[in-house]
């Protein structure tokens, strides 16, 4: 194996057992992941203090001498989940790459996050239940989205100018809807299986969901043109149901 391909459990490591602390940042690390775990499977409004705490083996009142309130603990968590996203900080080659390859490397990245650390995303939806109360303009989920948008906008001109996108795309229409797509499996993958069946099922309905939003969002980006003259179907579809763009 090449000795640079350092595989990113090797990076984090074997986590360590909840409990075992040599000091005040291991005590405050299992108290966001403890509280990760409990927000990510009950949401904030059923997550409890208590439940907390004895998740991460914490009294309620150490937990409350690091994080004052649940609403504290719950902001510090996206904040980290932020400032710990790679997709946050693309090292997308823009000059180098092929719009429509840098594109599909953008909405991979945040595929690739999402798959790593799911729990973002039920976070992230259980938030949106209450307004964004727990972010602000100035924290650092709402700096590093701003900056992933720029990014894209770049991405999205240099397709412009070149021919391959068509006029008047909006980069922070374009990022939602690359966002709702991803959320989307690692929020309703069960109810996808449940209904669409084994097809949507674990790692193989990861890719099909993948493979399908970039074909959705690269055919709604291309200029008119090339999308009317040349429509192929990605191999995960049934080409004899595929329906062409109307002429």
């Amino acid at each position: 194996m090449d000795s640079c391909d350092i595989s990113s459990a090797r990076l984090r490591g074997e986590p360590r057992a909840l409990g075992r602390r040599n000091s005040s940042a291991d005590t405050i690390g299992d108290i966001l992941r403890a509280a990760s775990e409990e927000f990510a499977s009950y949401g904030f409004d059923c997550t409890t203090v208590d439940g907390i705490a004895r998740k991460a083996n914490v009294s309620k009142q150490l937990l409350y001498y690091y994080f004052g309130t649940k609403a504290e603990l719950y902001s510090s968590i996206l904040d980290e989940a932020a400032k710990n996203s790679p997709e946050f900080a693309l090292d997308i080659d823009i000059q180098n790459f092929e719009p429509e390859c840098a594109l599909r490397e953008f909405m991979d990245t945040v595929f690739a996050d999402y798959e790593r650390r799911p729990w973002i995303a039920r976070m992230t939806i259980d938030e949106a239940q209450h307004n964004f109360e727990h972010v602000d303009t100035r924290s650092p989920l709402a700096e590093r989205l701003r900056n992933a948008i720029s990014m894209l906008d770049r991405i999205l001109v240099k397709g412009v100018e070149s021919g391959s996108f068509r006029r008047g795309l909006d980069a922070d229409a374009v990022f939602w809807t690359i966002f709702g797509l991803v959320t989307n499996w690692f929020a309703h993958s069960g109810l996808m299986k449940l209904v669409s069946g084994d097809k949507l099922e674990g790692e193989t309905g990861f890719q099909t969901w993948r493979e399908s939003s970039q074909f959705f969002l690269l055919n709604s980006v291309r200029s008119l043109p090339s999308v009317r003259d040349t429509f192929v179907a990605p191999d995960f579809m049934d080409r004899s149901k595929a329906v062409a763009p109307h002429q």
